[in-house]
């Protein structure tokens, strides 16, 4: 499995808003590698370190296994678990 840390991600532009701030274990999240192309994976951890909370998903690519750590100004976008249900 390889792992990614924080300084090997690209971090969303600060013009460009996240479309859900309150990631959740299941949500799927999209982050850019700084050696390769965008990637979509499970978070399976989130913890406060150092003042800010760090997650910790899993992704699966067609050459190996990957395990990111990031923060949320690495996240580009967040796909939830469970859809949102409609309030009428």
């Amino acid at each position: 499995m390889k792992n990614v840390y924080p300084t090997g991600l690209i971090s969303r532009p600060d013009h460009i808003a996240l479309n859900k701030t309150d990631i959740r274990i299941g949500d799927t999240v999209y982050l850019q590698p700084k050696n390769g192309p965008r990637m979509a994976g499970t978070v399976i951890f989130s913890s406060p370190v150092h003042g800010c909370t760090t997650y910790t998903a899993d992704a699966h690519s067609q050459d190996a296994n990957v395990r990111f750590r990031f923060r949320l100004q690495d996240v580009h976008h967040v796909a939830p678990r469970h859809p949102m249900p409609a309030l009428n």
